[in-house]
C-alpha cells in the first residue's frame, strides 16, 4: 500500500463526520478511508448548534405561514417542516458555519462536501459526492421530506443544487444513475463528473464452504416497506410452494413474521459489535440477496453481499445495477412476476455459485479506500501525483 500523499483535505457533511449511525455509516468510513490516503484530513461538522438550528427552523416556517393557514395551523407547519429543514435560513446558516471552520483549518488543498445542502466557496477546490439529486429524488418515489414542497420549493432547491455543482472543482458520483442526472439535468459538463461508487460499512468475508444447495435468502432493510419487503415475502411464499426447503432472513424494521421458511432478526445496530457478528453469520450463509427496493439510491448492502461472495437482486429504481454489476441481476419493483423469476433462477445451485463468484470480483472494486482515491483523483491538486489511485468507474 502506497504511502499518504502529503496534501491536507477537509471532509464537510451536514452532521458529524465522525458518526458511525449517521448516514448509514458512509462518511464515518470514508473519512477513515481518506485518513489512509492522504497526511492529513479535517472533518467539518455542518450540524447547527441546536438553538440556532431550531430559531432557523422557526424563521422558515414563520415565513411559509399565511393567514389562511391560521384555521388548521398545526397541519400550516407540518406542511411547512420540509421547506423549513431545507430552507433559506437553515442552509445559510449551515454554509456560513463550515465555511468558517474550512477557513479556521486552513490551508488546506481540497474538500470533499457531502450532499449539496451547504454553499462553500470554489477556493480550496471541492469537489461533491452524492447519491441522487434533488430532480431524481422528485421523480423517483414519494420520500415523506419531500411531501408538500410546492413548486416555487423545488424550483429553489433545484437551483441551489445547480449551483452548488457548477462551483464545484467536480462532482463526484455513487452511481452511473446520478452521474446521467448531474449531466442531462443539472447541465454540468459530462468532464467535470465522476462516478467513484461507495464502499462496504462493515467488511464481508467470503466462504470457501458455502452450502449452495438450498436457497437462503437474505433481505436486509430498516424501512421494510420502502425496500419492498413485503413483495420479497409474496415472492418467497411462492418459492416456498416450489422449493419445500428454501429459507429467508429478514433483517430491519419488519413486522411480525409468522411465514413457513421465513425467520425475522429485527434491528441489527451498526455499532454493536454482537449484532455485526449476527450480520456476518448471515451473509455467511445466504445463497441470495434480495431487495428489490421501490427506490434505492445507492445501496451499500449490495456491495457488502458481493463481498461474502452472495449474488444480489435489487432493483432497477435507482443506482444498484452500479452496485450489483455481474453479480446478479435488477428487476422493476413493482413486477411480483419478475422478482419470482428472479429468486427462482439463484435457487439454482450453479447459477447462484457462478454469479456469488462474479458479485466478489466486482464487490473488489467498490472499498471507501478505494472511493478516497478516486475523489483526491478527481481533485487533480497541482503538483500530486495520482497515477497510482484507483481509477474511475
Amino acid at each position: 500500500m502506497r504511502s499518504p500523499l502529503s496534501v491536507r483535505v477537509g471532509i464537510a457533511d451536514p452532521v458529524d463526520p465522525h458518526d458511525i449511525e449517521a448516514g448509514s455509516g458512509a462518511t464515518a468510513s470514508l473519512l477513515a478511508a481518506l485518513e489512509e490516503v492522504v497526511g492529513e484530513t479535517v472533518a467539518v461538522n455542518g450540524e447547527l448548534p441546536p438553538t440556532v438550528g431550531r430559531l432557523a427552523y422557526l424563521a422558515s416556517v414563520i415565513a411559509r405561514v399565511r393567514p389562511g393557514d391560521l384555521r388548521d395551523l398545526r397541519g400550516a407547519v407540518r406542511r411547512a417542516h420540509t421547506a423549513a429543514v431545507l430552507g433559506a435560513p437553515t442552509i445559510a446558516l449551515r454554509s456560513a458555519l463550515v465555511r468558517r471552520r474550512l477557513r479556521a483549518a486552513a490551508p488546506l488543498d481540497g474538500v470533499v462536501q457531502r450532499g449539496s445542502e451547504m454553499v462553500l466557496a470554489r477556493s480550496p477546490r471541492v469537489v461533491t459526492y452524492e447519491d441522487s439529486t434533488v430532480v431524481q429524488a422528485l421523480a423517483s418515489y414519494p420520500w415523506p421530506h419531500l411531501r408538500g414542497l410546492t413548486e416555487r420549493d423545488i424550483d429553489r432547491y433545484v437551483g441551489r443544487q445547480r449551483r452548488v455543482y457548477e462551483a464545484a472543482f467536480a462532482c463526484c458520483c455513487v452511481s452511473e444513475w446520478v452521474a446521467e442526472s448531474i449531466v442531462g439535468s443539472y447541465g454540468i459538463p459530462p468532464e467535470r463528473v465522476f462516478v467513484v461508487g461507495l464502499g462496504q460499512v462493515h467488511a464481508s468475508e467470503q466462504v470457501a464452504d458455502r452450502d449452495w444447495s438450498a436457497p437462503r435468502y437474505l433481505f436486509v432493510g430498516m424501512d421494510f416497506e420502502r425496500k419492498n419487503g413485503p413483495a420479497v415475502l409474496r415472492a418467497f411464499a411462492h418459492i416456498r410452494e416450489r422449493i419445500a426447503d428454501a429459507r429467508l432472513d429478514v433483517v430491519g424494521g419488519h413486522p411480525r413474521l409468522d411465514l413457513p421458511g421465513v425467520t425475522g432478526h429485527g434491528r441489527l445496530a451498526l455499532g454493536d459489535a454482537s449484532d455485526r457478528a449476527r450480520m456476518a453469520a448471515l451473509y455467511a450463509s445466504a445463497t441470495a440477496f434480495v431487495m428489490p427496493s421501490l427506490h434505492e439510491p445507492s445501496g451499500t448492502v449490495y456491495i457488502e453481499a458481493g463481498g461474502a461472495g452472495v449474488p444480489s437482486i435489487g432493483t432497477s429504481n435507482g443506482g444498484a445495477a452500479t452496485m450489483i454489476g455481474p453479480g446478479g441481476c435488477v428487476v422493476d419493483p413493482l413486477d411480483g412476476d419478475a422478482i419470482v423469476a428472479a429468486m427462482l433462477r439463484l435457487a439454482d445451485p450453479d447459477t447462484a455459485r457462478q454469479l456469488g463468484a462474479l458479485a466478489a470480483s466486482h464487490a473488489a472494486l467498490f472499498t471507501w479506500r478505494k472511493v478516497a482515491e478516486r475523489l483526491i483523483r478527481a481533485m487533480a491538486i497541482p503538483g500530486v501525483d495520482t497515477s497510482g489511485l484507483a481509477a474511475f468507474l
